[in-house]
């Protein structure tokens, strides 16, 4: 039912749809043919719809049952940076079924507080938390949430970061996204540094109908930069660096639909100019 309404959204939704054939061309210029992204783009909205579907059956997931949809990898990864008693910030993007990724994680034990953007619509927002919360998940409310954000990680608990969508004014810091520029929310490596909590990269990836992956990365080494900008700067591209990875892996996994690129495309302007970032610590990244 899900891939069905994926699929007709596809078609519906054209404003929408429009925008993710731009951003796919954008990535792939050069790379894949028109047809091999509209196959992209057909199959991101059909995990979409399975997605959706999930998430309102979300609460008929539990702990006892986990093991029959979900596995995990390099969970390790985390338990190591738990050790350090600072909590872990989980890199995370709009992947696969996030929502799942997030059940899953409180479901398997670890307490889970993902930070998330209010919903205008106030009775949607609630319905969404309310289904969050009866998983376990913690939601935190990004624009209000510091004070519940620092408590959670005093108790070693993790906090989720997602980091794929445009950064505006004083928010953002510019950085290089399928090779070109992009503004990223510098806040992650902001509060990492300030507060040494390590960031863990977390994806889903959907194996088969109903079943996931759960990846658990090791935790990104901060950067040392000449100057606390340029540590920061090299930080988010690092993290960005890893979400571009496993969306090239998985291009029907990732939301395409957001405007992520808000410049020209090189092919309108003639070229793109970008922040440069120290070579060691880009292929540390892409290690």
């Amino acid at each position: 039912m899900g891939s069905f309404l994926g699929f007709l959204a596809y078609y519906l939704w054209r404003p929408r749809t429009e925008i993710a054939l731009g951003n796919l061309n954008r990535a792939w210029v050069g790379e894949k043919s028109a047809g091999e992204l509209r196959q992209i783009a057909r199959r991101m909205y059909q995990n979409f719809g399975k997605g959706l579907i999930e998430f309102l059956r979300l609460q008929l997931l539990t702990s006892e049952n986990l093991h029959n949809y979900i596995t995990f990898e390099g969970l390790s990864h985390l338990e190591e940076a738990r050790d350090q008693g600072r909590g872990v910030f989980l890199l995370a993007a709009h992947f696969g079924n996030w929502e799942m990724l997030s059940a899953a994680i409180a479901l398997r034990g670890i307490p889970f507080n993902p930070l998330v953007k209010r919903i205008r619509n106030s009775q949607m927002d609630a319905f969404i938390n309310e289904i969050r919360r009866g998983s376990g998940v913690n939601p935190i409310d990004k624009q209000q949430g510091i004070g519940e954000m620092l408590r959670v990680l005093r108790n070693n608990e993790t906090v989720g970061f997602v980091l794929d969508q445009h950064a505006s004014g004083s928010e953002g810091i510019p950085v290089k996204f399928f090779d070109q520029e992009v503004s990223a929310f510098k806040s992650l490596a902001m509060l990492a540094r300030r507060y040494r909590v390590p960031i863990v990269p977390i994806f889903i990836i959907r194996e088969q109908l109903g079943f996931h992956r759960v990846v658990f990365e090791p935790a990104l080494a901060l950067c040392k930069g000449k100057s606390m900008h340029d540590s920061i700067l090299d930080d988010t591209q690092q993290c960005m660096n890893v979400l571009e990875r496993f969306i090239r892996h998985y291009p029907d996994h990732w939301i395409w639909l957001h405007r992520c690129w808000r410049t020209p495309s090189p092919q309108a302007r003639g070229e793109c100019k970008f922040v440069p970032v120290h070579r060691d610590n880009r292929d540390k990244a892409f290690s």
